[in-house]
């Protein structure tokens, strides 16, 4: 045991941090990010998990500038940098120099999130999208200001209706491209003089990689802050980034953007030349449909006297029928006095009538009443309920009997009268 080597604590930590460094210098290790927090220096702290192991990872401010998309939990990434310890923990970490997502399939999902978000904060909603002008007097574009996207731009402008054109170089791909493109737009916006009418920010075909630059979040605000109207054209017909959606109009190619955003001045001289020669006739034209609207008028105009004699005429027809209408009224009132007297002495007549029916109804009424009859010999007889008996069979059944004359009525029992009555 006396020649195994004594450290202290800093020693072997020190001695292990040379190991580490020494062993694996700059290295690239892909993992998950977990535990992510961004420190308000600007540095990126967080973890590289896999299905085993954790490995801690800081990117320092100025890697962490350089980084082109949104860092988050959950993100499959590849970190290029070196390993090293941390010697008052004995930890080992990942000094981070370069990070990259790992994989397509991460890198959409990423820019799927990353849409989703500004989606939802109304940034590509219609209502927000400026109409594009007719006929620009500048135009600004921002691209690469060498390669073919430049020139394919001029050459079409130029074809179609030659409009003066403002460049303002930018990389279109790689770490630097999203800063000099919003750069680009903020220069324009900010003109108070030669201001451009409408903004192309365009780029040519490329790898997916290369176009992430234009998928970026502060890219894609800058663009929807913009108060100039802004044309997307990057890439070809079938690619399509963020920015593609916020921006005012999205065009297939660099090509067609410059198509959009320019007449055709062979066309606007063809019409003009039209306008020109209709313009000659217009006045002929004007006068002769007046003239023929004076013609048709002059059939309804007449002489003064005629429509004063018309209206004469109209006032006697007037006064005449008004005779005539007094003098129906006139004879109207007599036939209704006629009827009147006729119905007073109609209804007195049948008056009389009804009056002398009911005077002989009621006399016989009188004269048909039982009291009357009664008076004339006959008698009533009921039951002990007051019910007239009309037959000697009634008669027999009952015990009590009453027995009504014209001055009056008396009870009997059926036994005290002579049997021989009801025989």
């Amino acid at each position: 045991m006396l020649n195994v080597p004594e450290f202290t604590v800093s020693e072997f930590s020190r001695s292990i941090k040379c190991l580490v460094e020494d062993a694996f210098g700059y290295v690239r290790i892909s993992g998950e990010i977990s535990g992510f927090k961004r420190a308000t220096s600007g540095h990126l702290y967080f973890s590289l998990k896999d299905e085993n192991a954790l490995l801690s990872a800081v990117c320092f401010r100025g890697a962490a500038s350089l980084v082109g998309f949104e860092v988050g939990d959950g993100l499959q990434v590849v970190a290029s940098g070196r390993i090293t310890t941390y010697e008052g923990r004995s930890n080992y970490q990942i000094i981070v120099e370069k990070l990259e997502i790992a994989g397509v399939g991460a890198i959409l999902a990423m820019l799927e999130k990353r849409r989703q978000k500004l989606l939802a904060e109304g940034l590509f909603d219609a209502i927000h999208k400026k109409p594009i002008p007719f006929f620009p007097k500048i135009i600004g574009v921002i691209t690469s200001p060498t390669g073919a996207v430049i020139e394919d731009i001029k050459h079409r402008i130029e074809a179609r209706c030659p409009t003066h054109l403002m460049l303002y170089p930018a990389l279109v791909q790689g770490d630097k491209a999203v800063a000099e493109i919003i750069a680009g737009i903020k220069f324009f916006n900010q003109l108070r003089k030669n201001r451009p009418d409408v903004l192309i920010v365009a780029r040519g075909g490329g790898s997916f990689e290369d176009l992430l630059c234009f998928s970026d979040e502060n890219l894609v605000r800058e663009v929807f802050k913009s108060e100039i109207p802004l044309v997307s054209a990057v890439g070809h017909e079938t690619d399509t980034t963020l920015i593609d959606y916020v921006s005012d109009l999205r065009a297939p190619t660099p090509t067609a953007a410059a198509e959009l955003v320019t007449p055709i001045l062979s066309d606007l001289k063809s019409q003009i030349n039209f306008y020109t020669e209709k313009l000659k006739f217009l006045p002929e034209n004007f006068l002769s449909m007046q003239l023929g609207y004076l013609k048709n008028m002059q059939r309804y105009l007449l002489n003064p006297a005629q429509i004063l004699a018309r209206i004469e005429e109209r006032l006697r027809n007037i006064q005449i029928g008004n005779q005539l209408t007094f003098a129906r009224i006139e004879a109207e009132n007599q036939r209704i006095e006629f009827l009147t007297k006729g119905l007073e002495v109609s209804v007195g007549n049948n008056l009389d009538k009804v009056k002398t029916t009911l005077y002989g109804l009621g006399k016989m009424l009188l004269t048909n009443h039982y009291h009357e009859i009664l008076k004339r010999g006959f008698a009533l007889i009921k039951n002990s309920r007051g019910e007239a008996m009309l037959s000697i069979s009634e008669v027999k059944k009952e015990k009590e009997i009453v027995i009504k004359m014209s001055d009056g009525e008396s009870e009997f029992q059926r036994t005290s009268l002579q049997p021989s009555l009801f025989n």
